[in-house]
């Protein structure tokens, strides 16, 4: 029996508010084909002159089968103005190779890559630099470990840490999560090593950031080693990739367990700030809340300081950290009754100086926000949130937007004849939910925007794209055509086929009221939109459409 998944898209909205009078303005360029039917966007920015530049990977097939990354650079009239195949070509020599990160700094593409080399006895780091202009190669060693080297950090495996950092931009973003520990995990544990991998170097991780000015990018290596404790190894770099921090620091899990959560990098490119989640015995005491706490360690060239702070009778399954303006901030969900459950938004700053804790905040979810997702009030905690992005006002108000996403899986069957056929994964992109704070981190409004998608493991035609054009936001989602009136003036966008997408645009503004409106109908379209990877330039978002080898560029200006 074949099973119908059926994606639907519900705006809680009320019906008399869709006036349908968004401004806005698409452009499409000449629909072109390429090769690379596969590929997945890696890296898309403006270029400073109101066009956009994208990066794709891309695996082909045949008899001499390639992987490498394209490059292509349009105007502002979505012209193509240059292209370039750059392929990730390695002597026998280099085994495991594996790309750490894609990131723009100074005009350049930076390809960060690791591999081993058999002649060299060593694991090397290479940074791979592209112009944005001309497409001329440098490469550059930014490091090395030998294999006796590795032997005493505990080891390290490459083809493990390729599997676990497959989504390259939750990697740039700082956070490359499991979907069991929630929000922003690493699943970078500081906890020992599982015993059928711990000779080998197993559980050991690899984590990139890039700063929000891209001017530093800092790579942090955890080595699990047999004894109770664990070594990180910490470099930071400068916009010419030289090297400003080489820091080895190790943690004692005696009595305790550690998990990284969040990596994230000063304004000035000196310091670096790793956000742990411990669990020490003393906790265990604890009557309310989590049996845990979070402990924020700063590194600069000479020095390492550290502070912790708790969640008091709350639970918080996962934090994110943020540089803003003279402020650091760990934002994120909690609950009242269990770490993957969602109650409201949590808010705790700090002195970046110091590490000082100044205020700590809980605010739970708004009525508004209850009669979005329900229809009406309940007393209901929400689940499986994913942090997508944050939004800044000219206010200094923080606009965050998460989305519940998580996996299920069918039973599988045997049949006649004894042989068995495992059940069907399906990757669910649900609700969006999107929180505005002011700078004090008081709760200004919380929104639901309820939808239910499923896609593949990385599907870049369901999701969304949000971003922030003077005071309100843009949400950019596919659906299907037919709107449906629902009880408590609610409406709801059913799906379609992929070929078949209508793209909508949604409007939350200064105070939390919003709107929608469809602004392409598939029938004018040859090909579907990758709605989740949009490109901000100016007032303009970008997207890349694609149905088999055509290809199209979109520009919506708002």
């Amino acid at each position: 029996m074949k099973k119908i998944i059926y994606l639907s898209l519900i705006t809680l909205l009320s019906i008399s508010s869709f006036a349908q009078n968004i401004p806005f303005k698409t452009q499409k360029s000449d629909v072109f084909k390429d090769e690379f039917k596969e590929s997945q966007i890696v890296l898309s920015e403006e270029d400073g002159n109101g066009g956009v530049l994208i990066v794709r990977s891309y695996k082909s097939s045949g008899i001499s089968p390639n992987a490498g990354y394209y490059f292509e650079h349009y105007d502002s009239n979505l012209k193509l103005l240059k292209e370039y195949d750059f392929q990730m070509k390695h002597p026998i020599s280099q085994k495991t190779p594996i790309v750490l990160g894609v990131f723009r700094i100074e005009n350049k593409i930076r390809i960060i890559e690791m591999f081993y080399d058999i002649n060299e006895k060593s694991y090397i780091c290479m940074a791979n630099s592209i112009s944005a202009g001309d497409f001329i190669l440098e490469k550059k060693e930014l490091f090395r470990f030998t294999r006796d080297e590795i032997k005493e950090y505990g080891g390290l495996s490459l083809s493990e840490t390729n599997y676990q950092n497959s989504n390259m931009k939750s990697l740039i973003n700082g956070s490359f999560g499991s979907p069991e520990e929630s929000l922003f995990s690493f699943d970078f544990s500081l906890n020992g090593k599982s015993e059928k991998n711990s000779s080998s170097g197993g559980n050991s991780k690899i984590a990139l950031v890039v700063n929000k000015e891209k001017g530093t990018f800092s790579i942090v290596l955890n080595f699990n080693k047999k004894d109770n404790s664990d070594r990180l190894k910490i470099y930071l770099f400068d916009n010419q990739i030289n090297k400003k921090i080489d820091r080895d620091f190790t943690k004692d899990t005696n009595d305790r367990k550690y998990l990284l959560q969040n990596i994230e990098l000063s304004k000035d490119g000196n310091s670096i700030y790793l956000l742990c989640k411990s669990y020490p015995k003393k906790m265990s005491d604890k009557e309310k809340g989590g049996k845990y706490q979070f402990e924020i360690t700063k590194f600069t060239q000479d020095k390492v300081e550290f502070q912790i702070f708790d969640t008091k009778e709350h639970f918080i399954g996962s934090l994110k950290t943020i540089i803003k303006d003279e402020k650091l901030i760990c934002i994120g969900f909690y609950s009242d009754e269990y770490d993957k459950r969602y109650k409201g938004i949590s808010y705790f700053e700090l002195n970046p100086l110091t590490l000082e804790l100044k205020k700590s905040k809980f605010s739970a979810f708004s009525e508004q926000f209850i009669l979005d997702k329900y229809g009406k009030i309940k007393n209901k905690e929400l689940k499986y949130l994913t942090f997508k992005n944050l939004l800044t006002t000219e206010k200094n108000e923080l606009i965050f937007n998460a989305e519940e996403s998580y996996i299920t899986q069918t039973a599988g069957s045997y049949n006649p004849y004894g042989g068995y056929s495992g059940g069907r994964i399906y990757y669910n992109y649900d609700d969006v939910v999107s929180i505005k704070i002011d700078e004090e981190g008081k709760l200004l409004w919380s929104r639901n925007i309820n939808k239910r998608q499923t896609g593949d493991e990385v599907d870049s035609f369901v999701s969304y794209t949000s971003t922030l054009v003077n005071t309100n936001a843009y949400y950019f989602i596919n659906a299907g055509e037919k709107i449906k009136n629902l009880d408590d003036n609610r409406i709801e966008f059913r799906d379609t086929k992929k070929n078949k997408y209508n793209l909508n645009l949604i409007r939350i503004n200064q105070n939390g009221d919003f709107d929608y409106e469809k602004i392409l109908d598939d029938e004018e379209n040859e090909v579907p939109f990758m709605v989740a990877n949009g490109i901000k330039s100016g007032n303009s978002i970008f997207f890349l459409g694609r149905k088999g080898t055509k290809k199209q560029l979109l520009k919506v200006s708002l």
